[in-house]
């Protein structure tokens, strides 16, 4: 079952901007002029800083790898930041504990509330996508449909930065780790955790949080699905990250990614996908459902015939962390870098399971849900 997304890309970097736009330290952007100065800071300056230069730099190139007790996802992208999040770039699936093999890469793209996907090549998918090369995710009108709330806006939170920062700023214990070399460059380290006590201290906003966004962080925490989130970032001079690291744990095992920042300020260019090449997701999972609904007294395949999870790489194929039997099966979704989860509603009676849906990647998550 997809997880229901609290880190929408646009709402998030919103919420971002706003909390870290505390601390003046250069009338211009508030951003360190050298190494000495972001030394001297802080760290919950430092990482406000941060979140300023990244909005005065919004575009780097991003490479990330996320490890989960079930699979290891990698992508790289050039990606930009803020109201308007674009990427292009690649991403691979592989088995947990090695690294995916770069050759099974597929193209992805994301602009203007729209995901895409270049699944056509999989054999599992192509009579589904009826020989088009793409599949595409309108993110914005799959996060009214429960089946599909959430998926695919995870891959903008794990190629920006800005949720890593957000967790620093909400961190009771955020502190400065030391002076390191990383990737060749001179950087601060910072560490901090949040735990489910943390969430729900009233005086988040007090450690410059906005209302937002310390409704986020209660909110990534609430229920138990993750347990605690362990979080570092290595700031360079003018307060760009280098990197980040990130651990989250939940009842069932870690999530941990792992994410390289580049080029900061560098151009993103998205090709346009024509819509004769790409095929609607939503519409695929329509058509399975009224298939399922309908089943072709023919011979045609029937809904425990029709195109599954077990076609294709499955949930237990992509990273997650956690699953649930409380809500509806929804589709194999296709793979994305994950994000905090909203947990599942416990207590509730289980609503009917929804019919065998197109077969794709499954995208990743730190507490996704899996039909039983």
């Amino acid at each position: 079952m997809p997880r229901k997304q609290i880190w929408s890309g646009v709402a998030l970097a919103a919420a971002v901007t706003a909390a870290l736009s505390g601390c003046t330290l250069k009338a211009s952007d508030g951003t360190p002029q050298s190494f000495a100065e972001l030394s001297a800071l802080s760290p919950q300056d430092a990482v406000k800083a941060a979140g300023r230069a990244v909005a005065a730099h919004p575009s780097a190139k991003v490479h990330a790898v996320l490890s989960a007790p079930n699979a290891t996802e990698a992508s790289d992208v050039t990606a930009s930041f803020g109201e308007h999040p674009a990427l292009q770039g690649t991403l691979a699936v592989g088995p947990a504990g090695s690294a995916p093999d770069p050759s099974s890469a597929i193209p992805i793209a994301y602009a203007d509330h729209i995901m895409f996907m270049k699944m056509g090549t999989d054999p599992s998918m192509a009579a589904q996508m009826e020989g088009k090369a793409w599949l595409r995710m309108d993110l914005a009108a799959m996060a009214g449909d429960p089946r599909t709330a959430g998926i695919g806006s995870d891959v903008l939170e794990n190629t920006s930065p800005t949720k890593g920062l957000t967790m620093l700023t909400a961190s009771k214990d955020l502190h400065k780790v030391g002076e390191e070399q990383h990737g060749g460059v001179q950087t601060v380290h910072y560490a901090g955790t949040v735990s489910g006590a943390d969430a729900l201290d009233p005086n988040l906003i007090g450690r410059g949080l906005t209302q937002e966004s310390a409704d986020a962080v209660t909110e990534a925490m609430a229920g138990g699905a993750v347990t605690s989130m362990a979080y570092d970032v290595w700031l360079r001079a003018d307060g760009l990250p280098v990197a980040q690291a990130f651990t989250e744990t939940t009842p069932v095992g870690a999530l941990k990614g792992a994410i390289d920042f580049t080029d900061w300020g560098t151009g993103v260019k998205v090709d346009k996908v024509p819509d004769s090449q790409s095929v609607d997701y939503m519409e695929m999972v329509a058509k399975a459902a009224a298939a399922s609904a309908s089943p072709d007294a023919s011979g045609s395949a029937s809904p425990s015939q029709a195109p599954s999870a077990s076609a294709a790489p499955s949930p237990s194929d992509a990273p997650s962390a956690s699953s649930s039997s409380s809500e509806p099966a929804a589709p194999a979704t296709p793979a994305t870098p994950a994000t905090p989860s909203k947990p599942s509603p416990t207590g509730t009676a289980s609503a009917p399971a929804t019919p065998a849906t197109p077969s794709t990647p499954r995208s990743t998550g730190s507490s996704s849900s899996s039909s039983a």
